[in-house]
């Protein structure tokens, strides 16, 4: 071999080590980024005390997808929420502890008077997968924290940082969340009766897919002891975060199943910690139609 091959083969050999140990640093730093901004999230979310926003949601229902926009007001705790349907004009109202803690809701139509709802209870969590309560970003934070923290390494090995983007001009990381093994296993009753709601919470999982899983027609179907359930081992195969850089929240949220899009959140006219007076989360405010 002539030197000059030699010489050839020596920086061509030296450059694919180079380039090798580039990709595996770039893909190591991604995965880090991705845990950092993460747990940047879930202090950014115990600093949130109001928020106004307005909520694009839209849900698999079957295999019909329900959409809703939406203006909120919430105050975190005590827990106060605001939610008014843009579209149907359906208004409710939650102050925690007070009505018996049940909703008072502006049905905007027939019966043509004010209803008193449990948030949770069947005709409120009727076809959504989310309920009043849930409001706010305590919910996406607990449960994502209790998810990932069920399998070992999570943030190494499911946790990744896919690029920059923008939401409504804002600066913001991508972040997905992605389960390759996402699958259903069975799961037996002990202990207790428990429902989807209950049982979910429990396990850190999506109600809905605790649900339809067992082709259930309401949230409030009690599960009897003994009984065997398919029951899927992660909240969803994979989720799509859009975290404003700034705040470190998330303005956009995708959420797919073993099926294909299960949930889809974004969140506009975003605005953090304004203050929101005691009489917004009262009937009489100007503006409602309890």
């Amino acid at each position: 071999m002539t030197r000059y091959a030699k010489a050839t083969r020596t920086v061509f050999t030296l450059l694919i080590a180079i380039y090798s140990f580039q990709s595996v640093f770039a893909q190591t730093n991604a995965t880090m980024d991705g845990d950092k901004v993460l747990h940047k999230m879930y202090d950014a979310i115990k600093q949130v005390k109001t928020l106004k926003y307005n909520l694009y949601a839209s849900e698999r229902i079957e295999d019909k997808y329900s959409k809703a926009n939406s203006q909120v007001k919430l105050n975190v705790a005590p827990f106060k929420a605001y939610y008014k349907d843009l579209k149907k004009g359906i208004e409710a109202l939650y102050v925690e502890g007070q009505e018996s803690n049940d909703a008072i809701v502006n049905p905007n139509g027939f019966p043509y008077f004010n209803l008193h709802l449990d948030p949770k209870g069947k005709l409120m969590h009727k076809d959504q997968h989310q309920t009043l309560d849930r409001l706010g970003f305590n919910y996406l934070g607990d449960i994502l924290y209790h998810s990932l923290g069920q399998f070992p390494d999570a943030y190494t090995k499911y946790v990744k940082y896919i690029g920059d983007t923008t939401w409504e001009n804002n600066p913001c990381y991508k972040i997905e969340i992605d389960f390759p093994n996402f699958h259903y296993y069975t799961y037996m009753i002990k202990g207790k009766e428990e429902n989807p709601v209950s049982l979910a919470a429990k396990l850190n999982l999506n109600d809905y897919l605790v649900l339809s899983a067992n082709h259930l027609s309401s949230y409030e179907d009690d599960f009897k002891v003994g009984q065997i359930l398919n029951i899927p081992n992660a909240y969803a195969k994979s989720t799509i975060l859009v975290i404003r850089k700034d705040i470190n929240l998330p303005m956009y949220i995708k959420v797919y199943d073993e099926k294909g899009l299960l949930e889809e959140y974004s969140f506009s006219h975003f605005q953090l910690n304004p203050t929101i007076e005691d009489a917004e989360f009262t009937e009489n405010y100007p503006g409602y139609h309890f």
